[in-house]
Parts: C-alpha cells; sequence; structure tokens
C-alpha cells in the first residue's frame, strides 16, 4: 500500500514541478519548493521504506527555502556563513542517510539546489534547478518512483522558462 501510496505522490509532485518553474514572482517558486520538496521526502520515504540521504536532504532544503525567502523578502544578502551550513547540512544529512552509491547523487542534486535558492535572479535558479534536476532524474529512475516525470517534467519547463524569461 505505501508503494502505491508513493507513487501517487510523486505524481503530485510531478504536477508542483511543471507549475513551479513557469511561475514568473520568486515568491511563488519559494512557496510551491516547500511544498515540493515536502511532497518530495514523503514520496521517497515511502518508496524507500528507510530514511534516506534523499529524504534527509529534501527536509534540509525546505528549511534554506525559509531562509532564502527570507533574505528575498529583507533585501539582504546571504552570508558565506550560512552558505557553509546548508553545505554542511547537506553533505552531513545525505552521509546519514548514506545506503548505496546513488546517495551521492542526491548530495549533488542538493549541493546545486543549494545555489540554487541563493540566486539574486530567477533565470540563475532555473539553471541551478535544471543541473539539480538532471541529477534527481537518475535518483529516481534508479528508485523506481513516478518523481522521475517531475524532475524530466520539471528540465522540459525549466528548459521553456528559460527561453520565455529571456533578456531581449
Amino acid at each position: 500500500m505505501a508503494y502505491y501510496i508513493g507513487q501517487i505522490v510523486g505524481i503530485l509532485v510531478t504536477v508542483g514541478a511543471i507549475v513551479n518553474l513557469q511561475l514568473k514572482k520568486k515568491k511563488h517558486m519559494f512557496i510551491l519548493s516547500i511544498v515540493v520538496n515536502i511532497l518530495s521526502a514523503l514520496n521517497i520515504l515511502l518508496l524507500d521504506k528507510v530514511v534516506s540521504s534523499g529524504v534527509i536532504i529534501c527536509l534540509v532544503a525546505v528549511v534554506q527555502i525559509i531562509v532564502a525567502y527570507i533574505h528575498d523578502k529583507k533585501q539582504t544578502d546571504v552570508h558565506v556563513a550560512e552558505q557553509i551550513i546548508f553545505f554542511v547540512l547537506y553533505v552531513a544529512g545525505g552521509l546519514l542517510g548514506f545506503k548505496t552509491w546513488i546517495d551521492i547523487l542526491s548530495i549533488i542534486a542538493a549541493a546545486l539546489y543549494m545555489f540554487a535558492m541563493f540566486q539574486k535572479k530567477e533565470q540563475h535558479i532555473r539553471l541551478f534547478l535544471l543541473g539539480n534536476m538532471a541529477t534527481w532524474t537518475v535518483y529516481h529512475a534508479v528508485l523506481g518512483s513516478t518523481a522521475i516525470f517531475a524532475q524530466i517534467a520539471g528540465i522540459i519547463s525549466s528548459l521553456i522558462a528559460l527561453y520565455r524569461y529571456r533578456k531581449q
């Protein structure tokens, strides 16, 4: 039963990924990213049946998105110390849940995500997320999750958004 619920959650992640990168405002991108990361953690947990690197990294991403949103709202820069703390949290979380070689991909994806969330320009966010989604695509393929469609749709959506919102 958990498997089927996990696959349904993966489909919800897919819908969120399609919508997220087409949003024009960064605030909306942040809010939907929080929801998508929580659902992604749940998807991985239901399919993998253990708290793996992917689950931990998705939850750390939620905290990072909140911090990035606060900085964006206050129009303040992210301190190098914060970037180091999140990098350490991602790596430590990835190692804490480390089971197989595939967990290395979740750590790489986390680093790309970390850089994405601290960007000021939406186009830069999309570029880092493109690398993040490519890495998660392989992770979800190995896991056998429907969330792979989120990554594929996200990649396509990101490419469309990069073109759509390019500087003329």
